[in-house]
């Protein structure tokens, strides 16, 4: 059962509907805008979230081709020193080559005359024991 007052001549449920109505439209309202503002964050967080993906893959790349770089660099760095030692090992050991090919050579002039003797000497005495 509903009782009915009045107030300044109005009736009080009619007083009470509208204050009612216009609290709950305004809750309502309000309602509405948080879950408006909660939609806007959400999409700006997944915004965000592709922007940092992108950010960290965009990074990741820079890094790869950073290291890349730099192992090509020591990579060419290694094979210069390698190619350097090659050649300093290369030269040494041709000038070690001329070094005992010279030496042979003089030895070989030394023992000339000598193996010439020897060589007379056996045609000699084999054409004599003929």
């Amino acid at each position: 059962m509903c009782a009915f007052y009045f107030v300044k001549g109005r009736r009080v449920k009619e007083f009470y509907e509208r204050e009612v109505s216009s609290v709950f439209v305004e809750e309502l309202s309000k309602i509405k805008e948080c879950e408006d503002r909660a939609d806007q964050v959400q999409r700006d967080a997944r915004t965000e979230a592709r922007k940092r993906i992108e950010d960290a893959e965009a990074e990741a790349g820079r890094i790869a081709e950073e290291a890349q770089t730099k192992a090509k660099d020591i990579y060419d760095a290694f094979m210069k020193e390698g190619q350097e030692e090659s050649d300093q090992k290369y030269a040494a050991a041709m000038k070690q080559a001329e070094s005992d090919s010279t030496q042979l050579v003089e030895a070989a002039k030394k023992n000339k005359e000598k193996a010439i003797g020897l060589i007379v000497e056996r045609i000699v005495s084999t054409s004599v024991n003929r």
